[in-house]
């Protein structure tokens, strides 16, 4: 079927059509959207472990991850380290293999390992071939999973590449990082012209020459904002506003640079005289800008479907800049990290303590240990960060905090905790690192793993997996918790921290978002009968999106897009508009899952998920389960009934574990296959070549 959808940018009526809905794609315009959400995340299950069906079965259920993110990988080595070649080929090239067969790359952002993986992994074939003597001392042959996962294109290369000290160019850095040249080849030799040419006082001519950068490379505001000085020193006050205009448009955020920095500051600085008041054309845009100190980079949101530059911009891969896979693993479950129990908890804490906005403390610990000292510089950027965003702060000079505080994050750096004495507490949505040699290290008994912060009350904390010895690169910055309170998720969060994240392990709930900056605007999903006429189907049914504006508070943002997902897949994102109307062909019949996603309008994205179950035909006629409570309770009966069907598929986590010959029959399910928890169940029945899907089906075991 012809697919016929409205580009967003050129979006003029009040709805699109769309005449297929299911297995197709198209290239999204505009600028990428950021942030994450469930239909970011790709939840990957050890088929052969209970304790990770288990796992996900409950993240499954407390963050609504779709069924077909979810890829269940088989014959995954046992043991807490698995081998270069083995992770490779056993988890990588599969993983990644089956969200491109599902279609849903454009939009994967976190992979998500749920327990019951290997915990590290052995590089000695990378470290090997290393040849500066700084990376032969001290890059040690064992990555984490999730690292590896997060530099999968270097992985995939065979490059050892990642082993540099600030390989994660998502990562922040200083704030004059934000003025790098961020190319190579030719483009690189115009950024360095445009500069000179500002050195000789050219400044026409500069302006000209970095608006001309700008237009090639939209994503990288400070083009604008260099182009906006070279306008200002040019005595060309309209021209520099507008380019502030655009900057800002393109993702730029810091106010005191505008406000404080010559020559800008001559057009925005406000002034004593009343007399002489800012042009009202920038008072609005200083109100769209953060009053924040210009030592490091601004937070943003994640995207993978584009890249990163060396000077930390959003840019596309194709254009040379790196991606990336945010990842993490669920929980650990093992005799020195966490139960069953235990990892749970830490799951639904997470999701417990989203948009709560804690008035808790970020604490820090500063002692003469070598694990504390390692990052007391960076401490004064944070420090001075979160106190410009009025948050409380504690500095303790001691390993622990004493005292009965709350807190929402928790610098430390000792080889020991004493947890167990502890008289403060963590909020939920807290996160925490301890800077330590084996806090990710499962295989020993020495110093106090990650996993006993998340007992603690943390939501996400990270350690390393082998000794990292202390250098800072190589776990978070104190920025991090900075970060954190302007409203980005658990992951990113770490990932914006970490400029050399190869050896560390980071466990929890990525989507935690306490600080999440709210939209307050909703979505309505309904499905009517579509009016038959010669350009859509006639006789199918219509999906409706209705996008209803709110008033706005002072701290809420606006909606700055509508993705529409079906059966968990993108298929489109939209400026946000009052309405959007899909047609599905003639006589479809079944269940369907529908979401819209609202994208605020900041620079951390946050995202606001709308779900609704659209059932397509006669539910009479559709497959239904239904669970069987009998007097063995070591498997798991259901009964499936479809009138006509050839055959019935009964999917736990999208995969078939049980198919009824005929239209109707009973099932017997094993632990190894759902394993615990709350169990989803979906049927699709067969027609011939139709598949018609059925209700989920919800219960606890």
């Amino acid at each position: 079927m012809r697919l016929l959808i409205a580009r967003p940018n050129k979006l003029t009526a009040s709805s699109l059509v769309i005449a297929s809905w299911l297995f197709f794609s198209f290239a999204m315009s505009g600028r990428v959207q950021a942030g994450l959400s469930a239909e970011n995340v790709i939840l990957v299950v050890n088929g052969d472990s209970r304790d990770s069906v288990t796992l996900a079965n409950h993240y499954l259920e407390l963050r609504g991850i779709p069924d077909n993110h979810v890829v269940v990988l088989d014959e995954i080595p046992s043991g807490l380290t698995i081998s270069l070649d083995d992770f490779r080929d056993l988890i990588l090239r599969p993983l990644l293999k089956e969200i491109d067969r599902r279609g849903l790359a454009n939009q994967t952002r976190v992979i998500a390992y749920s327990a019951g993986f290997p915990t590290s992994v052995d590089i000695k074939t990378h470290t090997s071939r290393l040849t500066a003597a700084m990376q032969k001392r001290y890059q040690k042959p064992t990555a984490s999973l999730n690292s590896l996962t997060f530099f999968f294109r270097w992985v995939l290369a065979d490059s050892p590449d990642y082993l540099g000290w600030g390989s994660n160019f998502y990562c922040r850095g200083p704030f004059k990082r934000n003025f790098a040249n961020p190319f190579g080849g030719e483009k690189r030799e115009e950024f360095d012209v445009a500069t000179q040419l500002v050195t000789e006082e050219k400044y026409a001519e500069a302006a000209q020459a970095w608006c001309d950068l700008a237009e090639q490379y939209p994503t990288i505001a400070s083009l604008r904002i260099r182009a906006a000085e070279a306008y200002a020193h040019a005595g060309k006050s309209n021209e520099a506003t507008e380019q502030v205009r655009l900057a800002i448009q393109s993702g730029w955020t810091d106010r005191r640079y505008v406000v404080e920095t010559a020559p800008l500051s001559e057009l925005f600085a406000e002034s004593d005289d009343d007399s002489k008041p800012l042009p009202r054309s920038r008072e609005r845009l200083l109100e769209l800008l953060v009053d924040r100190p210009n030592t490091m980079q601004s937070p943003v949101g994640f995207v993978s479907d584009s890249g990163w530059t060396i000077s930390g911009d959003r840019q596309p891969a194709k254009q040379g800049a790196m991606t990336y896979l945010l990842s993490c693993m669920l929980g650990v479950i093992h005799p020195r990290g966490s139960t069953m129990e235990q990892a749970v908890e830490v799951l639904r804490r997470g999701k417990q303590a989203d948009a709560t906005y804690p008035d808790a403390t970020f604490g820090f610990s500063k002692t003469s240990d070598v694990r504390s000292t390692t990052r007391q510089p960076g401490m004064v950027d944070s420090l001075a960060w979160l106190l410009s965003q009025d948050r409380k702060v504690d500095v303790f000079s001691s390993r622990l905090p004493k005292g009965d505080q709350q807190y929402v994050g928790m610098m430390l750096g000792a080889a020991s905790l004493p947890l167990d004495d502890r008289t403060w507490s963590f909020v939920p949505g807290a996160i925490t690192d301890n800077l330590t040699s084996l806090g990710g290290a499962f295989g020993s008994s020495s110093q106090t793993k990650l996993t006993a912060l998340l007992h603690a009350g943390a939501v996400m904390s990270s350690g390393a997996v082998a000794e990292p010895y202390s250098l800072q690169p190589k776990f978070p910055h104190p920025i991090m918790y900075a970060y954190y309170q302007e409203g980005v998720t658990a992951i990113e969060a770490f990932y914006l921290a970490v400029a050399s994240p190869y050896q560390l392990l980071i466990v929890g709930d990525p989507l935690c978002q306490p600080y999440a900056k709210p939209i307050v605007d909703f979505v309505r999903i309904e499905s009517t009968a579509a009016v038959a006429n010669s350009d859509a189907a006639s006789g199918g049914t219509k999906l409706r999106f209705v996008w209803q504006a709110m008033p706005r508070s002072p701290s809420s943002i606006a909606t700055k897009a509508i993705e529409l997902f079906m059966q968990g897949k993108l298929v489109g994102s939209v400026r946000p508009v009052n309405k959007v109307e899909i047609n599905l062909p003639p006589n479809m019949r079944g269940v369907m899952s529908c979401r819209a996603t609202l994208v605020g309008r900041h620079a951390t994205e946050p995202r606001v998920v709308f779900a609704e179950t659209i059932v397509l035909g006669d539910e009479a006629e559709l497959p239904k389960l239904e669970r069987l409570r009998k007097s063995d309770q070591q498997s798991f009966h259901v009964s499936a009934d479809c009138a006509g069907a050839d055959r019935i598929e009964v999917r736990h986590m999208g995969r078939v574990v049980a198919t009824v010959d005929g239209s109707s029959g009973e099932i017997e399910l094993s632990e190894d296959q759902l394993g615990r928890g709350p169990i989803a169940l979906s049927s699709v029945a067969w027609f011939g070549k139709e598949a018609v899907t059925g209700r989920v089906l919800k219960s606890s075991w």
